[in-house]
């Protein structure tokens, strides 16, 4: 239950990006996945399809996040094998933003063996091996290009990193790899990361700059399981999966069956067992720290009535808590875990909770 969390509501008093705000970068963190993820979510938000041809992606992308096509500056969208993971640059010149959308990996299996990896030194912390590497890759084939669109764009244009699951994770430790020596990498220019389904990929969070901390808010759909996996987390799942093994060996084989099919509770001693587990810390093992989402905010998002209510609430999160909090499993873990569900959910409550 996700009060073991201790979720309180948002006040208005925290400085939090708007929820229109919000929106709008899962907008853009769709976008990353190409022309085929964004009329998937126009079908999810109007319930419409738009069956004409668009003759690119780039252009694709402008009308999904409201620019004109010529301000998307770089749309490195292909399905070629790469060193890097794919983006795209546009520059909202409304907004006076440089965005950097970053794509994820869409795949169950890639995600669930990518993201439960071991982790390395990274910026006077550890970090998730794979993501910390994708960073500082990517960073290197835009950095020249981010640096040159912010000064080409006057000093009070700031830069935006988002991304989609292991997008947003490695979206995240760009943000700290920026932030790192008062933001040279950008020239000292702002710099704000907008991650939705981020796995945890860093600690402590004390290491990290805390400008990134305080710049980075995450986002979490439901029960998506993603912002709960780690290396960590599969270690207590499999702890927890050990006690209920040892319980129901004392069991008869009519009462085994009985507790698998549903068709008798789990009795209050096996409850009792497997909360204690999941509470338990393990001790730590070299490679495999407790990483966190390395951001100062998150917010989960579900339904407040009922499932198909479309009426949602938010609430925001410690990362440290989360991290303790492991591995959710339910039936929607990978439904809610779909940026196009991110992006109708967060549209919904803008709309709906008008700030």
């Amino acid at each position: 239950d996700r009060d073991l969390v201790r979720l309180h509501r948002l006040h208005r008093s925290k400085t939090l990006p708007s929820r229109e705000e919000a929106a709008l970068y899962a907008k853009y963190a769709t976008a990353a996945y190409g022309e085929a993820m964004i009329r998937a979510a126009e079908m999810h938000s109007s319930g419409r399809i738009d069956t004409r041809h668009a003759p690119t992606d780039r252009s694709k992308i402008a009308k999904h996040v409201g620019l004109p096509g010529k301000d998307i500056i770089v749309a490195d969208l292909g399905e070629t094998d790469s060193n890097y993971l794919r983006h795209f640059i546009a520059v909202d010149h409304a907004r006076k933003k440089v965005v950097l959308s970053i794509r994820g990996t869409f795949n169950l299996s890639e995600i669930v063996v990518d993201v439960a990896g071991f982790s390395r030194p990274f910026m006077k912390g550890e970090a998730h091996s794979e993501m910390s590497l994708m960073a500082e890759q990517l960073w290197e084939r835009v950095g020249d290009d981010v640096r040159q669109l912010l000064q080409q764009n006057g000093k009070d244009y700031e830069l935006v990193i988002t991304g989609h699951s292991l997008g947003a994770g490695t979206a995240c430790l760009l943000n700290i790899l920026i932030h790192s020596d008062k933001r040279r990498h950008v020239h000292g220019r702002p710099v704000r990361c907008f991650s939705y389904a981020a796995p945890p990929s860093f600690a402590p969070l004390q290491a990290a700059p805390s400008d990134a901390i305080k710049s980075t808010t995450n986002y979490i759909h439901e029960r998506d399981a993603v912002p709960f996996l780690s290396i960590d987390s599969v270690r207590h799942f499999f702890s927890c999966i050990a006690v209920i093994d040892e319980n129901t060996k004392k069991m008869g084989f009519l009462d085994r069956q009985k507790l698998v099919t549903g068709y008798s509770p789990p009795d209050a001693s096996l409850r009792h067992s497997v909360l204690k587990a999941s509470l338990a810390r393990l001790p730590p093992i070299s490679g495999a720290p407790l990483l966190t989402v390395p951001a100062s905010a998150n917010i989960w998002i579900r339904e407040k009535d009922f499932v198909g209510s479309d009426d949602y609430d938010a609430q925001d999160c410690d990362s440290t808590r989360l991290a303790k909090r492991g591995i959710i499993m339910d039936t929607n873990m990978l439904f809610d875990h779909f940026p196009t569900k991110y992006e109708h959910a967060l549209n919904r409550l803008s709309k709906m909770n008008p700030e």
